[in-house]
């Protein structure tokens, strides 16, 4: 009886065949002698883990080895591929049925059915069941890969000629065809598989873009054999092309890059909607993500110039902020004068009394040493006469109220020094230019020091009413907020025309700090409230006003994070109501 020859795949034969193998099916056995029991066997299923079939003979002397070999390939190879055929004596026929899920036997049959046609029949069933698996699962291990590359992509700072090969590699092997990459104006940039490379191209990729339009399709799928790009490319592979698929990949309206994929009768035939939707998915998202990058490299460059502004923008601020206190300063500069011009002429008309008590007691001490001398030579005339002498200076000089009048001579002189200083130091806080820098500051003694340089201002006829705790610990810029209280305590100042008063509180509710500044002057009148905050605007006469005072305070309550409110005063007056997070 004779067959028609067929090709076998690659198989193994673990235990002893119950007849000899007809040579075709010799041919194909992967080992010169049947596999037996033990780690040699074990060692070579370990190394050819892509072994599509194992033929096992199975008999009541060799199920025990036997079992252990399948439980090594099943538990300890994790192998779930590899297609299991069984034959058994019918002794051991129960036992390996109880196993046949377990071990994933595909095939049990008795031993008595053994022939060569039926081995054959049997080799030729599993090995395309093992190919149609393998299929699927290489098609899912791409799938894979061509999703993780999608989304590892999507976070790369580019997406250039690199990320198309890389997506012209996976979408090939995604249908294990042939492929060529092409630039914006149809040159060459790949080939897949790489061997390729050095074939002439230039005739095929003419004859795929003579008369060719962009469409919005995703892809574009050609199936007609007759077609001039698929039999030129026949000529060049030497493989029958039969259809093509053509994906251009696309920025808004300007195309990077084609891909032209190549499929035989063969790919065409696996090719089915799915693959060409998940094709069309892949585009658009491709496009998506080369849109969204090039929007975002666009965004971070308006960004950039949007940071630059805001920085000219902060430095023009401060530099009116600087501006402003220039401007006080000026105002404030001839009561400065004066109130540092006092302690200093103060002191300086201390020194001519302590010049004459310095030299009285210099001749005293003169006295005294001629004194000291006499001791010593024995002339109780001459130590007479000069104690006599020191006697009549001291009563002269009364040196009792000199020694007196001496500590409170420089007592005073130091305390109107001290004033000099703090004034200094006051003037030095406010006139320095600030940065932007914060930091935790106390905002009484913030308040303080702005009422000590307007002290010369505050006269007989203008007093302070202050409530305040004993510290108010603040986030922010000192200098800034010092700023804030001399332009308010200013502005009371001169509405009242010297005869009023100021109250100053500061209490905290919740996690703000809420300062209250109010005064008896005449307020502010209504049709000007709303200009109130704008820059240089001032109802000063010209000349003596910037317009910049509550324009500045607004900005750097507004940098502060906080809130400035302004409320007509009981009566009459001018209140501002300032709000200032804590954590500002």
């Amino acid at each position: 009886m004779s067959y028609t020859p067929v090709v076998l795949p690659e198989w193994a034969l673990l235990g002893q065949a119950p007849v000899d193998l007809s040579d075709d099916l010799r041919s194909c056995l992967q080992t010169s002698e049947p596999l037996g029991p033990g780690k040699a066997t074990q060692k070579w299923l370990k190394k050819h883990p892509d072994l599509p079939v194992l033929v096992v003979i199975a008999t009541t002397d060799n199920h025990v080895w036997i079992f252990e070999q399948l439980m090594f390939i099943r538990e300890r190879l994790q192998n779930t591929q590899l297609r299991i055929i069984c034959f058994t004596e019918e002794e051991c026929m129960e036992s390996f049925a109880e196993q046949i899920q377990g071990w994933q036997i595909h095939r049990l049959q008795a031993l008595q059915e053994w022939s060569d046609g039926f081995l054959r029949n049997l080799l030729m069933a599993e090995s395309e069941a093992f190919n149609a698996i393998g299929g699927q699962r290489r098609r899912r291990e791409s799938e894979l890969a061509l999703l993780t590359w999608l989304a590892r992509t999507g976070r790369d700072e580019s997406l250039g000629n690199k990320q198309l090969r890389e997506v012209a590699a996976l979408l090939t092997d995604l249908l294990g065809a042939r492929s060529v990459l092409l630039d914006p104006d149809h040159e060459l940039l790949g080939t897949y598989p790489a061997e390729m490379q050095g074939l002439s191209w230039h005739d095929t990729l003419d004859a795929q873009f003579v008369g060719f339009t962009v469409s919005e399709q995703p892809i574009r799928v050609q199936l007609d054999a007759t077609l001039p790009v698929h039999e030129k490319a026949t000529d060049i592979i030497g493989a029958h092309i039969r259809g093509s698929i053509l994906i251009p990949f696309r920025c808004y309206e300007e195309i990077r890059g084609y891909l032209l994929i190549l499929l035989t009768s063969e790919q065409l035939a696996n090719l089915d909607v799915g693959t060409v939707n998940l094709l069309e998915k892949t585009a658009d998202q491709l496009r998506v993500l080369i849109e969204r990058r090039q929007s975002e490299q666009r965004l971070r460059v308006q960004y950039d110039r949007l940071q630059e502004t805001l920085k000219q923008l902060y430095s023009t601020q401060e530099q009116l902020f600087h501006a402003e206190k220039l401007s006080s300063l000026g105002q404030l500069a001839a009561g400065i004068a004066h109130e540092i011009n006092n302690p200093v002429s103060f002191v300086l008309s201390n020194f001519e009394p302590l010049d004459e008590y310095i030299s009285g007691m210099s001749e005293l001490i003169r006295l005294h040493d001629q004194f000291a001398q006499t001791l010593d030579a024995g002339d109780e005339q001459l130590r007479q006469q000069l104690r006599n002498t020191i006697q009549d200076r001291e009563k002269s000089i009364d040196l009792e109220f000199v020694l007196e009048d001496v500590f409170s001579l420089v007592a005073d002189s130091r305390n109107g020094l001290s004033r000099v200083c703090e004034i200094v130091k006051n003037l030095k806080n406010f006139a320095h230019k600030d940065q932007l820098e914060s930091g935790d500051f106390d905002l009484v003694a913030c308040y303080h020091d702005s009422v000590g340089i307007l002290r010369h201002q505050l006269q007989d006829g203008i007093s302070i009413v202050e409530q305040l705790p004993d510290k108010a610990l603040l986030e922010g810029n000192s200098g800034m907020m010092g700023q804030v209280f001399i332009n308010l305590i200013q502005n009371s100042i001169h509405a009242m025309s010297g005869q009023g008063s100021i109250s100053v509180a500061i209490t905290e509710v919740a996690d703000e700090w809420i300062i209250q500044l109010s005064d008896t002057g005449p307020g502010i009148p209504d049709d000007v409230r709303a200009k109130i905050y704008d820059p240089f605007f001032t109802t000063k006469p010209v000349g003596e006003g910037t317009g910049l005072g509550l324009s500045t305070v607004y900005s750097i309550i507004e940098r502060h994070k906080g809130r400035i409110e302004y409320k007509a005063g009981e009566g009459s007056g001018a209140c501002f109501e300032i709000r200032l997070p804590r954590g500002a």
